[in-house]
């Protein structure tokens, strides 16, 4: 008895609040005697860690981990409107990176550090704690089977066929021969801004919703319906 082969792409995208946010913050100075534009970049890079570190503590938050880079200092000549060599400015940067669990610390927290001289808050990123990336990870694979196996039974229905039943599972791309285009590896997005408040000083958070989505190809046997 000759079976029909069914391959499909199954899909889920679930949604979850965001439990962590990790922000990006620069420094920068410039001026016209390098050991002055460093001294201040030091500084202010100092105060900004020291801050950080009070309230790190990687079990109850509100910081959970913070890193930084080195202090980068650089000179360079620029050009006058006449034509002319100006003399050298020079210039520094170091970005400092912090993951908090407690929105409302970090929005307290960017208040006072944001206006202050040669620092500026370059992005948040908006994320799930570990164990409930994984958890939710798990659930929409999960769910992508399902839906994969709702579709292979639709169109077996659809061709007159009996139950259908699996061959092989895999990832997208990965089932030889299948015709059909890979969808994306399961992934997490998170689209949520800061946004300047109203009226300076400070910034309003606004996290949005993390869309975790999973797909997963799935090759199906059917068989002709049993006759009544």
């Amino acid at each position: 008895m000759q079976e029909t082969i069914i391959t499909v792409a199954g899909s889920s995208r679930l949604r979850r609040n965001p439990e962590r946010a990790r922000v990006r913050i620069g420094i920068g100075f410039e001026g016209s005697k390098r050991d002055s534009v460093l001294a201040a970049t030091r500084a202010a890079h100092e105060s900004l860690t020291g801050s950080l570190e009070t309230l790190l503590d990687e079990q109850h938050g509100p910081v959970i981990v913070w890193s930084s880079e080195e202090i980068r200092v650089w000179g360079q000549r620029p050009w006058s409107q006449d034509g002319t060599r100006l003399p050298v400015e020079f210039h520094s940067a170091v970005f400092v990176d912090a993951e908090f669990d407690d929105f409302e610390a970090l929005s307290e927290w960017i208040d006072v550090v944001a206006i202050r001289e040669g620092i500026a808050i370059d992005g948040i990123d908006w994320l799930l704690s570990p164990e409930t990336e994984h958890e939710v990870q798990s659930e929409a694979r999960r769910s992508a089977v399902v839906d994969a196996l709702e579709k292979a039974h639709e169109y077996a229905e659809a061709l007159g066929l009996g139950e259908v039943r699996a061959l092989a599972v895999a990832d997208p791309g990965l089932l030889e021969s299948s015709a059909i285009a890979p969808l994306g590896a399961p992934e997490m997005m998170a689209l949520g801004r800061a946004m300047p408040a109203a009226g300076g000083g400070g910034m309003e958070l606004r996290p949005s919703a993390i869309a975790v989505e999973a797909t997963v190809h799935i090759r199906f046997a059917a068989s002709p319906a049993a006759a009544l």
